[in-house]
């Protein structure tokens, strides 16, 4: 493979080939994408700027700062693009960011080569791949927690500039997800001259008191400024925040065992070798204030209570860093063993992908041709020439990559974070289409808008769950409410989700107007009238 820090326009082709990806041409999916679409859409149609808001009401989980960057992303792009569409531009911003601060980051810490290696690392990680594309809070938690890392790596030699910067990425994390993205980044600043001396000096103690006041200051002046506009849902939002934390049960240490081995993947096991390589020398100060970045991030995700995936997003970076540090001295096996393990996966699946889109377009094999229209029925394959096109694009260029590369010290971590670009942008190109018919909810909230009697003043839900909510609204204006915020049924109209074979036990007095679903969805959605 060709080195990559000789020839970086190849390095900048495999980010943008990564980031642009998936971002447009696709309706809002369930769950995180769906909620994020619905915030940006109560800011743009109901000029709900300050709190999030969610079909009506007030979204306590997540800041808004990475809706304001969607929004502004919509704005700027619709005319060309729909609200949805411009709207993911923002993690496209975002995910851009925050590999520019973990490379400055990784070039801080330990050198040029190192910065690299910990980019290529986290674009391989699993667990990024999908949240990195979809309209997400986490996002934005992920720039601001890789700019605060930054920031804390800076200080030993630059201690002013880092405090600012620290204060900066602090900011940009506690607005796009609030107290939990924060604790760790906090916590290991004011730990670090504890952890090495790099950091025991009178000008680093100095650079946190802006870090700090700068958080304080504009943290609680947004807190100030939505109590005042939105009647004590600012008081409610920190009392969410900090409601998230509890003591685990011993089965989250299994849930996270189990998702972590994936989700970070393959920045854990080089992370390891880092570790592993560096045990016989002095640890460098840089090693130390990752494994601390790890332990308390790790710690803070514990005690997180309802345990999610997407929780995962704050260890990619420390973890990312640490397996930059292991790239260059990896042995020629274990990269050989990463890099031809990438390129055969990567080539197997993408090979299965260009098989079902030509199953689809020309019905051969029949089996297979049949087992797509069987997982979503109705679907119309329609062929284009700019699919084709981008697809052979991304191909041709992974091919040309295995094939003709030279050997350089990220050929391991190279072909694995290309192997998965291939596979997202075939996915993105060939089959888009398909996956978008059975995931998008517009057909259904479109029909479900179309059942509505003309003379409704309002509607009634129970069990609609959020990512619903969010779609209604985007895609029909469709705005209930929930019974079980202890709502009194006062509506002639309710709406009520279940799963497929459930009985929504309401009684005669309703009766049934309209049933929908998504084609092989076990969620069906029924829609009464109150009898006169």
């Amino acid at each position: 493979m060709t080195t990559l820090p000789r020839v970086p326009v190849l390095f900048a082709t495999l980010v943008l080939a990564y980031l642009l990806p998936g971002l447009v041409g696709h309706d809002p999916w369930k769950t995180e994408d769906a909620i994020g679409i619905g915030i940006v859409h109560q800011m743009l149609e109901h000029g709900r700027w300050i709190v999030p808001y969610l079909a009506d009401e007030g979204y306590l989980e997540n800041g808004p700062f990475h809706y304001w960057v969607a929004a502004l992303t919509a704005k700027l792009f619709g005319l060309v693009l729909t609200p949805h569409d411009g709207a993911r531009l923002a993690s496209g911003v975002m995910m851009a960011a925050a590999l520019a601060f973990v490379h400055l980051a990784g070039r801080e810490l330990y050198g040029r080569t190192e910065g690299l290696g910990a980019v290529l690392a986290l674009l391989g990680c699993l667990g990024l791949l999908v949240h990195a594309h979809e309209t997400l809070g986490d996002i934005s938690m992920l720039a601001g927690q890789a700019l605060a890392w930054y920031g804390i790596a800076l200080a030993p030699r630059k201690a002013l500039r880092a405090g600012w910067l620290l204060g900066a990425g602090l900011v940009v994390a506690a607005l796009s997800k609030g107290v939990p993205a924060v604790v760790a980044p906090i916590t290991v600043a004011l730990a670090a001259p504890l952890v090495s001396s790099a950091w025991r000096r009178r000008e680093y103690l100095m650079s946190l008191i802006p870090a700090l006041l700068m958080t304080v200051a504009l943290c609680g002046g947004w807190l100030v400024l939505a109590e005042s506009r939105s009647g004590g849902l600012a008081l409610a939002w920190w009392q969410a925040n900090a409601a998230q934390f509890a003591v685990p049960p011993a089965a989250v240490l299994g849930y996270w065992g189990q998702t972590l081995a994936w989700a970070l993947w393959p920045a854990w096991p080089l992370a390891l070798w880092t570790l592993w390589e560096g045990r016989r020398r002095a640890v460098e100060p840089g090693t130390r204030m990752l494994i601390a970045a790890v332990v308390v991030s790790f710690a803070v995700l514990v005690f997180l209570d309802d345990p999610r995936e997407v929780y995962a997003l704050p260890l990619l970076v420390p973890l990312a860093l640490l397996a930059g540090a292991g790239v260059p001295t990896l042995r020629r096996g274990a990269d050989n063993a990463l890099a031809w393990f990438g390129a055969l996966s990567a080539g197997l699946l993408g090979a299965l992908m260009w098989l079902g889109w030509f199953a689809m377009m020309t019905g051969y094999p029949p089996t297979i041709a049949r087992n797509f229209a069987k997982l979503e029925p109705g679907h119309v394959p329609q062929f284009s020439w700019t699919v084709l096109a981008v697809a052979l694009a991304f191909t041709l260029g992974w091919l040309w990559l295995i094939v003709r590369g030279e050997r350089s010290v990220f050929r391991g971590v190279s072909f694995w974070a290309a192997g998965i670009t291939l596979l997202w942008g075939l996915a993105t190109t060939l089959i888009l289409s398909w996956v978008d018919y059975g995931k998008s909810y517009r057909t259904v909230a479109q029909a479900l808008k179309k059942s509505i009697p003309a003379d409704t003043r309002c509607i009634e839900s129970r069990g609609l769950g959020e990512a619903q909510r969010a779609v209604f609204d985007y895609h029909a204006e469709v705005v209930t409410r929930r019974l079980e915020r202890g709502a009194e049924a006062r509506c002639s109209v309710l709406l009520v989700q279940a799963r497929e074979g459930e009985s929504d036990d309401i009684g005669p007095v309703w009766k049934l107007l309209w049933e929908g679903r998504r084609p092989r969805d076990r969620e069906r959605f029924r829609l009464y009238q109150h009898r006169p």
